[in-house]
């Protein structure tokens, strides 16, 4: 028996969205914590300097992108979106590309500094889709199992 997976026309639901990214926020705590292990190295190096503080948060900055950015450009699926069947496309349906993973990186961390707003716009969104959606020209999509 073959299992194979569409994409539902249907976009994501707002509580299968929040649990891949409460999912994803585990692993993510998980990805900085191994990251930050060679940080107390830097501070030992250039103690007391005040660009040390600047580097270690591009540096985590950094290891989250390339998490997140990672599963979205090999396969459109963190591991929390593989959890909840979810998959993230560009609004062309096709796989994103490095550029295109930047840009929601980017946007969904200017989301976060504006208290999370532009996550929240996904219930005032006719389609359900954020502001690191819209201006990355991408899209969560449900996938179904047949």
């Amino acid at each position: 028996m073959t299992v194979s997976n569409t994409l539902s026309s249907r976009p994501a639901g707002i509580l299968r969205r929040f649990g891949a990214m409460v999912y994803d926020g585990v692993v993510v705590a998980a990805v900085l914590f191994i990251a930050a292990l060679p940080l107390p190295i830097l501070d030992q190096l250039a103690s007391g300097e005040a660009w040390v503080l600047t580097i270690k948060r591009v540096y985590l900055l950094g290891a989250c992108f390339a998490y997140l950015g990672g599963f979205w450009v090999h396969g459109g699926q963190t591991v929390g979106m593989k959890v909840w069947r979810l998959r993230l496309l560009r609004d062309d349906g096709r796989r994103l590309r490095w550029k295109d993973a930047f840009w929601r990186f980017t946007v969904s961390c200017l989301s976060l500094a504006a208290l999370g707003l532009g996550f929240f716009w996904v219930f005032v969104d006719p389609h359900r889709r954020t502001w690191h959606d819209h201006l990355s020209h991408t899209y969560i999509a449900k996938v179904e199992s047949s």
